[in-house]
């Protein structure tokens, strides 16, 4: 998913100079994030990033701070944790943001979306990397936006879209014509084989992995290697060739533990104990679920592993000082060293016992209130997730109730509707992401929404978003959803015919009263006597939320619509 290599004699290079050469904090700090990009451990580059960070901070700088960051999201996640390889990434993106640094954006958005499809959260995933296509075909930097398209290719398999991601990956080989770049075709190549294996087209499959190997040897690229080399195999064991399929498996094996790719192994060792195990071949079956079992452990246990080994170094460092100086001590002064220990065991003894009653009482509180917040957190998160599924299978049978109209107003009214419930679907979405909370991130929010209805509209429409990060409760971002919906579904159907240019700019900012939106759109205009139809259904929603939010709106037309919208929130 990710094109990201490392390079052993770059990192040791960037070592020798961090250890004698004499450098500014912020030199150092820039030097140790690129000793973190390119060490071949990863636990290691893990380190120096985590130092880069702590330096940054420590001068103040953002920039440095956010791409710091941005290497922990990638390694967090290269090490399997999702959680932190999140935080990271999310907090990279607020500085890239602040910054106004779009390019690095897109980046930390296509690691974002990775993350994501680990954690099979397809349509996060597939949102975030079409921010951050759109924003490489702006920027007309056909590399990277031809990498996005890959990452969003491979997207739509895992989440079973196979004919999108066939269609996606064509296209970037269409891109690369011009390109003529040799790992952009490896790695389409590659996916577009997993693509053909899983609409089982095994030939093309065969011969777009091998092309995908082929390339990839040269570049060294061990792990998308032996991904190519296990999907072969499985390929060859459906067909029947257990000779290839175990010869292509065992190589993907081999070359996964060589370069430790931990999530491979475990993922390949799985495969090698079902083909054993239909070999009859037990002996081998139970080596590999026994390899498969010790890197499923390590994976799903390593942050817990590790704080246990921190907290047994420190308490080791400790007792160890602790040591040295009693015996300085004794030697200054042995007679004053006996009797001040001995005071000191007794306070120790005495303290001791005290916090351990006390350590006791608290962790029997703090394991009653955990309880209660995971079960709450589980109740809150079941219910918004069963709310939005609901919400989903209306308008899904809305969906199909309008395949079955023949009139196109009939259909349109139904099609309104099922937007409508979609809205409200998208907000009880981003609640079962956030867990207890019951506020929205209107920026993230009103992009997903427009977003969603120009791809269901299937429309070219140019947006500009300007919405700062303001977060609302449910309760106001449903009519707010629901005026943005109205507003913007009404431009699409009726604002641009015969424009071939279509723009629309949504901005949206906190002020004394509480949101100021504005809807601007470059179409034929919205005159007096549209906006005056008393028989519009969707002017008599949009003026009955805002009366709901105590607000105002105003429209003018020249050169298109905007509509001023005032709400207190």
């Amino acid at each position: 998913m990710i094109c990201y290599s490392q390079d052993r004699q770059k990192s040791d290079s960037l070592l020798h100079l961090l250890k004698t050469k004499q450098l500014t904090k912020k030199e150092r700090a820039a030097l140790l994030e690129s000793i973190a990009y390119s060490h071949p451990k990863l636990d290691s580059a893990l380190f120096y990033a985590e130092e880069s960070l702590k330096i940054s901070k420590e001068i103040n700088s953002k920039k440095l701070q956010a791409e710091a960051l941005e290497s922990i999201g990638m390694l967090e996640q290269g090490l399997g944790n999702y959680s932190n390889a999140l935080s990271a990434a999310f907090n990279a993106l607020t500085i890239y943001e602040a910054l106004h640094l779009t390019e690095n954006q897109a980046a930390v958005q296509t690691q974002i979306a990775t993350v994501y499809s680990v954690l099979h959260e397809f349509n996060s995933s597939i949102t975030y990397l079409k921010k951050a296509a759109s924003i490489y075909k702006r920027l007309n930097d056909q590399l990277r936006y031809s990498l996005t398209l890959i990452n969003l290719g491979e997207t739509y398999r895992i989440s079973g879209s196979l004919d999108l991601a066939e269609s996606t990956l064509l296209e970037v080989l269409e891109l690369n014509q011009d390109l003529d770049n040799e790992p952009v075709l490896g790695y389409t190549s590659g996916n577009l084989g997993m693509v053909y294996s899983d609409k089982n087209e095994f030939d093309k499959a065969k011969v777009a992995l091998e092309k995908g190997i082929e390339i990839l040897k040269v570049l060294e690229d061990d792990y998308f290697v032996s991904i190519c080399l296990a999907e072969l195999g499985e390929i060859y064991n459906k067909e029947g060739n257990k000779e290839l399929a175990e010869k292509h498996l065992i190589n993907a094996f081999n070359i996964a533990e060589k370069a430790g790719l931990k999530e491979q192994i475990q993922d390949i060792s799985n495969t090698l104990v079902s083909f054993n195990q239909e070999k009859q071949d037990y002996k081998a079956a139970l080596k590999f679920q026994k390899i498969y079992q010790v890197y499923h452990d390590s994976l799903v246990n390593k942050e817990n592993i590790k704080k246990v080994e921190q907290l047994k170094a420190g308490y080791i460092i400790n007792k160890r000082e602790l040591e040295i100086e009693r015996i300085n001590v004794i030697s200054a002064n042995r007679k004053n060293i006996v009797i001040g220990l001995s005071i000191g065991i007794l306070i120790f003894i005495l303290l001791s016992y005290w916090l351990f009653i006390l350590s006791k009482r608290l962790r029997i509180v703090n394991v009653d209130l955990s309880k209660r917040e995971k079960d709450k957190a589980f109740l809150l998160k079941e219910l918004n997730h069963r709310v939005k599924n609901n919400l989903q299978m209306v308008a899904s049978l809305l969906n199909l109730q309008s395949r079955s109209l023949s009139e196109d107003s009939d259909k349109e009214i139904i099609v309104s509707g099922k937007n409508r419930v979609e809205a409200l679907s998208l907000v009880h979405s981003k609640l079962y992401q956030d867990g207890l909370e019951t506020k929205i991130e209107l920026k993230d929010y009103v992009e997903e929404l427009v977003l969603n209805l120009i791809y269901g509209y299937g429309t070219e429409l140019k947006t500009n978003f300007n919405i700062e990060h303001i977060t609302v409760e449910v309760d106001k971002a449903i009519p707010i959803a629901l005026i943005i919906n109205e507003i913007v579904t009404n431009a699409i159907k009726h604002a641009f015919k015969d424009n071939p240019d279509p723009k629309l700019d949504i901005l949206a900012h906190a002020n004394e009263k509480g949101l100021h939106i504005e809807v601007k759109d470059n179409g034929k205009g919205f005159g007096p006597s549209q906006r005056n139809k008393k028989n519009s259904l969707g002017l008599q929603l949009i003026n009955s939320l805002i009366d709901q939010l105590d607000g105002n709106v105003t429209v003018e037309s020249d050169h298109g619509t905007l509509w001023k919208i005032n709400l207190v929130i």
